[in-house]
């Protein structure tokens, strides 16, 4: 199951020409979770729930959080996300639309990390926000939608 979508990739003039050189943007906005933090989160999730997951525990300042959230719902499985109080409003309220627990721990996010990780089992896998090689492997997937569009 892809939770990601393949987003556009659009040429920008004004860059190409301050730069010397032809830019491109690759537009992660259009993710459903407006970053593109779900192409990794989605990739994790969708390899450790054909593992077994039962559930997902995460910790995020905003995007990351939402992403898994987001995964956790298309997956059909459960997820809390532990937030530091410092997550704005908006973040929350975007956690939680998408029908995850949300837990506002601690004042930094290495507060909120460590009470996540407390939180996961052999079967609610922790999933971090950035450092993790399946992570890494599903943020790579912008490489392969760039060469495709050559």
């Amino acid at each position: 199951m892809e939770i990601s979508i393949r987003t556009p990739l659009i040429h920008s003039l004004s860059l190409s020409q301050h730069s010397g050189c032809n830019v491109w943007l690759k537009m992660e906005s259009s993710q459903p979770t407006g970053s593109f933090k779900l192409r990794s989160a989605g990739h994790a999730c969708c390899h450790y729930a054909s593992k077994g997951a039962t559930a997902f525990v995460s910790s995020s300042g905003g995007n990351a959080g939402i992403a898994v959230a987001h995964s956790g719902r298309k997956l059909g499985l459960p997820v809390t996300v532990v937030v530091p109080e410092t997550t704005s409003a908006r973040a929350r309220q975007l956690i939680e639309q998408e029908g995850a627990r949300l837990i506002v721990h601690g004042k930094v996010w290495s507060e909120a990390n460590d009470y996540a990780l407390s939180l996961a089992t052999d079967e609610i896998i922790y999933i971090h926000p950035f450092d993790n090689p399946l992570l890494w492997e599903g943020i790579s997937t912008i490489v392969d939608e760039v060469i495709s569009e050559g």
